[in-house]
């Protein structure tokens, strides 16, 4: 994965980190299911547009929040992360690595 498209994937993380555990969930217990699909933003689609962001409020009470608008300038970066997901520049397993990395690293409660 080069710099680039781990710029947009560390942004999708960063700006919704409910949707990037659950596409973390799928790369692990049903990889099959990740395609190879002709969308702009390959798998990071699900973390932009499929899963809403949620907020942790107490333990076992998470709930759905109206989310600030993605960072538009970091859209290119995801195009290119989707253009080298779409080319297998990257693995499945790659790819969860890196966002559970990610998570990780910004020790979110989910």
């Amino acid at each position: 994965m080069s710099e680039e498209a781990f710029v947009g994937l560390r942004a999708a993380v960063e700006w919704n980190p409910y949707g990037a555990r659950e596409l973390l969930g799928i790369l692990k217990e049903f990889p099959s299911w990740m395609k190879y699909k002709d969308n702009p933003h390959g798998p990071l689609d699900l973390i932009l547009v499929g899963v809403p962001p949620h907020k942790w409020i107490a333990p076992g009470v998470i709930l759905p929040t109206k989310p600030v608008p993605f960072p538009e300038d970091k859209l290119p970066a995801c195009r290119i992360f989707g253009n080298e997901w779409r080319q297998r520049k990257f693995t499945k397993q790659e790819l969860a690595d890196k966002i559970e990395a990610l998570l990780a690293e910004l020790n979110t409660r989910f």
